[in-house]
C-alpha cells in the first residue's frame, strides 16, 4: 500500500482511485444524473481541492471506477460540503449501498508510469 506522503513525493498532487457500483438497469440514469450535475456540486468538488475527477463504466459488472486528482494544498480534514451530502442522497437509489453510505472500495496504486521522471 501506497502511503499519502510517498504519493507527494512522486506527484505533488494527491491523487486517489476507488470503485462504486451501479444497481442493475440504472447505467443510463447514472449517465443522465452526471450529465446533469448540480452547479453546486462542481464548486463544492473544486473547493475541496479537486482539479480533476473521471469516472469510467463497467457494463457487465456495474462497477464505476473514479480516478481523481486533488491539489496538494488541500486540507484533508475539511469537512464535507453540504452539496456533496445531498448529491450522495441524490443518487442513493441507483447506487448499491453498504448501510446509507455507496458500496466504495480505495484503489492502491501499485503503478506509475511519469514522463517527466
Amino acid at each position: 500500500m501506497t502511503d499519502h506522503n510517498e504519493v507527494n513525493r512522486i506527484d505533488p498532487t494527491a491523487t486517489g482511485a476507488f470503485v462504486l457500483k451501479v444497481k442493475p438497469g440504472m447505467a443510463d440514469e447514472y449517465r443522465r444524473r452526471h450529465d446533469a450535475l448540480w452547479p453546486e456540486m462542481r464548486e463544492a468538488l473544486l473547493a475541496q481541492g479537486i482539479v480533476y475527477y473521471e469516472i469510467y463504466f463497467h457494463e457487465d459488472s456495474g462497477l464505476l471506477f473514479a480516478h481523481t486528482i486533488r491539489s496538494a494544498a488541500y486540507d484533508f480534514t475539511q469537512p464535507e460540503a453540504p452539496a456533496i451530502t445531498r448529491w450522495r442522497e441524490h443518487m442513493k437509489d441507483i447506487m448499491e449501498l453498504e448501510g446509507e453510505r455507496p458500496y466504495r472500495r480505495v484503489l492502491d496504486r501499485i503503478f506509475l508510469l511519469d514522463a517527466q521522471g
